[in-house]
């Protein structure tokens, strides 16, 4: 009989410690840049908002305790046992309570919880480790993973429940380089005489920054200035989605006219994070503008004729046979996923000449 009075106690502990749950909503977030004052609990209703959290009591009435620990990159800023809390109030039966990050931080009164332990100087607590310490003293945390883990247990228990975990990936953007076509605007505008035009720039790839191209077009007789290259030209090409620092498509730029051109990012940080969706009203990290002309080579561009004729040169059966039908190329060559046109594509196919080939022909 006593072995199975305890038997049904350890249940009913099991039930009681299972019965409480906190889910975080969003349960992670990407930024730039993260302050330290978004964790300061003295003034925790200056913090912005940067997750929702639901606590729910599914069991008997009862007081719940909650720690919170911080860590960057697996070590504790804020360590166990130095952030406790208790209900101000015992739990009814299948109550939920909405918090934020507001109240789990914090050494204010709430309407949720009171202190019980409170020890939290961010400052104090990296002074072991220098590359943080650095950074958090500037005002910022450095690159890396910071986590909110928070454990709920009922009044009296002496075990935890599983930490429900918020994550924050800081990932500094950086800077935006652009490396050619052009040169820094302002500066000698080197000419371009061939198409397509492909763009090039460097950028850290933070996985969740969207790079954007913006290129402008300006007539001959007036150029792009730093003053009024965004207010002036036409707007002739802007990323509809991210780019990977490089563009390659065929543009049909103008003989003589200008080209203005340049990267954007939206930046996130706690007053802006980045959920996965563009707000388009994000701050933006920009690179500077650079400026070519584009003169159309001597002769003009190679026509279509001119690609039909190297193709006839192929000796391929079955190009023939579709030129015999009255097919005619659009002067456009594919290769290895990028357009060319004129005299790009004439040389590609000229490579060819000699060569044995496969051919298939897509309608």
């Amino acid at each position: 009989m006593k072995t199975t009075i305890l038997f049904i106690s350890l249940l009913l502990m099991c039930f009681s410690l299972n019965a409480l749950s906190l889910v975080f909503t969003p349960s992670g977030i990407d930024v730039n840049q993260i302050s330290t004052f978004s964790f300061d609990p003295y003034n925790s209703a200056t913090q912005p908002i940067l997750t929702n959290a639901i606590l729910t009591n599914d069991n008997v009435e009862q007081f719940v305790q909650m720690q919170v620990v911080i860590t960057w990159n697996g070590i504790q800023i804020l360590e166990e046992g130095k952030a406790r809390f208790r209900t101000a109030q015992a739990l009814a039966p299948n109550q939920v309570l909405n918090l934020t990050n507001r109240d789990l931080i914090s050494s204010d009164a709430s309407n949720y919880f009171v202190e019980e332990e409170l020890d939290f100087n961010i400052s104090d607590m990296v002074d072991k480790y220098p590359t943080l310490k650095d950074a958090v003293l500037s005002g910022y945390f450095p690159d890396g993973i910071l986590q909110l883990k928070v454990s709920l247990r009922p009044d009296g228990s002496t075990t935890w429940q599983e930490p429900s975990i918020f994550t924050i990936r800081i990932r500094n953007a950086g800077g935006i380089y652009l490396t050619g076509p052009g040169a820094l605007i302002g500066r000698q505008v080197p000419v371009i005489g061939h198409l397509p035009v492909s763009f090039f720039w460097n950028a850290v790839n933070t996985g969740f920054n969207d790079q954007r191209l913006v290129i402008r077009e300006f007539p001959p007789n007036n150029p792009p200035r730093l003053s009024t290259v965004k207010s002036t030209g036409v707007e002739v090409y802007h990323s509809s989605g991210p780019e990977e620092s490089g563009f390659s498509q065929y543009l049909p730029l103008n003989n003589g006219y200008y080209y203005a051109w340049m990267v954007y990012s939206d930046l996130y940080n706690q007053d802006n994070i980045h959920l996965g969706r563009n707000t388009g009203n994000s701050p933006k990290l920009e690179s500077n503008w650079f400026v070519f002309r584009y003169m159309m080579d001597e002769g003009g561009e190679t026509s279509p004729e001119d690609v039909q004729i190297l193709l006839k040169m192929l000796g391929n059966s079955m190009l023939t046979n579709i030129f015999s039908q009255g097919y005619t190329p659009t002067g456009e060559v594919i290769f290895n996923g990028k357009s060319y046109w004129g005299q790009d594509a004439v040389n590609i196919l000229g490579n060819l000449v000699g060569k044995e080939l496969h051919v298939d022909i897509m309608e």
